[in-house]
């Protein structure tokens, strides 16, 4: 009895699994007919195509975003309303705030749009540090979303509040509370103090974020809310941080 009830667990979750694959696959099959009616300007049959793919329950990040960006493609290109082809450019943008297109294969109306809907909502940070190479952590609430060394460019939604650790061996820790401004690139250095028992500390660092030390002194933080600029017409899109070059990519 016990061995029949464990096989039957292992068949649901096989069950479970195969149900979600053939929901993902489907879900990219549909996305590759809504782009290419999208390219064929067949505008009807690819809106028809992508507002599947955003129907799939639990369906990978990746593919949402390029539904809701083709979605505004396609409201763009069918005259919908503004807030209609806006919303899912605003879908896009909060599902990878990171995300620029290519402008040598989107046309040029379509990537200003996206850009002005994006600039609205996220802003950029470049941060780097006196001495440089030293630890990294943004968390919001109970999640870290960034783990890397500095110099590093920060893009993130205007709408939420991040708390910011910069740890080094040898050196004070600093929490700071990150800022950002609408479609902008800031430049942000952090200057280290020695301290003669920073040294413990940096080593422990790590661990002690894992143990979810940087949570519970981020809560002794004063919040403070990211500044939005008003975005809009005004704002550029995101220019290079001044008088620095970010990182290269790839790394």
């Amino acid at each position: 009895m016990k061995l029949n009830k464990y096989v039957c667990m292992i068949l649901a979750g096989a069950l479970g699994f195969t149900s979600t694959a053939l929901a993902q696959d489907r879900a990219l099959q549909q996305l590759i007919q809504g782009k290419k009616h999208f390219w064929e300007a067949r505008f009807d049959q690819a809106a028809a195509a992508l507002r599947d793919v955003i129907g799939v329950p639990s369906v990978k990040s990746e593919y949402l975003f390029e539904a809701y960006l083709y979605l505004g493609f396609v409201l763009t290109r069918q005259n919908a309303p503004a807030s209609d082809a806006n919303e899912a450019f605003e879908q896009a943008v909060k599902l990878d705030p990171k995300r620029k297109l290519d402008e040598l294969v989107i046309p040029p109306d379509l990537t200003s749009r996206f850009n002005s809907i994006r600039d609205q909502l996220v802003g950029c940070l470049y941060v780097s540090t006196d001495p440089p190479d030293a630890k990294l952590v943004i968390v919001i609430e109970d999640s870290v979303i960034y783990a890397t060394s500095t110099p590093a460019l920060l893009c993130e939604l205007l709408s939420k509040n991040y708390q910011m650790l910069v740890t080094k061996d040898s050196y004070e820790q600093q929490l700071l509370p990150l800022h950002l401004t609408g479609g902008k690139t800031d430049s942000l250095t952090v200057m280290l103090n020695v301290s003669s028992t920073a040294q413990k500390k940096g080593k422990g660092a790590w661990p002690w974020l894992a143990r979810g030390g940087l949570v519970a002194a981020a809560a002794g933080v004063i919040y403070i809310t990211v500044l939005d600029s008003g975005g809009g017409e005004q704002s550029q899109n995101l220019p290079a941080p001044p008088n620095h070059q970010p990182p290269p990519t790839g790394k």
